[in-house]
């Protein structure tokens, strides 16, 4: 009598992971940040004096958002890998958004302060992984 060979038997799917219901951490932060600029839009509209509202360029407030993303990677990158070359190439990023933003904000001249671009530009070569 023959018997059907094991390795020859139909096998059932593996059971689909548990969904995770719970709220992606990473998008909080930047979440946050536009309520909290929505709230100071609105107590502006309701007649609040908020200083900094009162530059011509207030809008450069905005630019700073895109630093969150690069921030949220380097911490991301030193929780599991510690400090090193992928935190510092995120550190590098954010800082060149933040220094666009301020050079709006404090009307800094960009004939005077090009030569930052430069230095950023190293300094993200330097950073920079190996990404093959």
């Amino acid at each position: 009598m023959t018997t059907p060979d094991d390795n020859n038997l139909p096998q059932s799917p593996a059971p689909a992971p548990a969904k995770d219901t719970k709220p992606a951490m990473s998008n909080w932060p930047l979440g946050l940040a536009v309520v909290v600029i929505g709230g100071l839009l609105l107590a502006r509209n309701l007649g609040f004096e908020l200083f900094f509202l009162d530059f011509h360029n207030w809008w450069a407030f905005f630019i700073l958002l895109a630093a969150i993303g690069p921030l949220q990677q380097a911490f991301s990158f030193y929780r599991k890998e510690g400090l090193g070359a992928a935190v510092a190439n995120s550190l590098v990023s954010a800082g060149a958004i933040i220094f666009i933003a301020l050079m709006f904000l404090l009307d800094m001249s960009f004939g005077t302060w090009w030569p930052i671009f430069v230095m950023i530009g190293g300094l993200y070569m330097m950073t920079s992984r190996n990404r093959a």
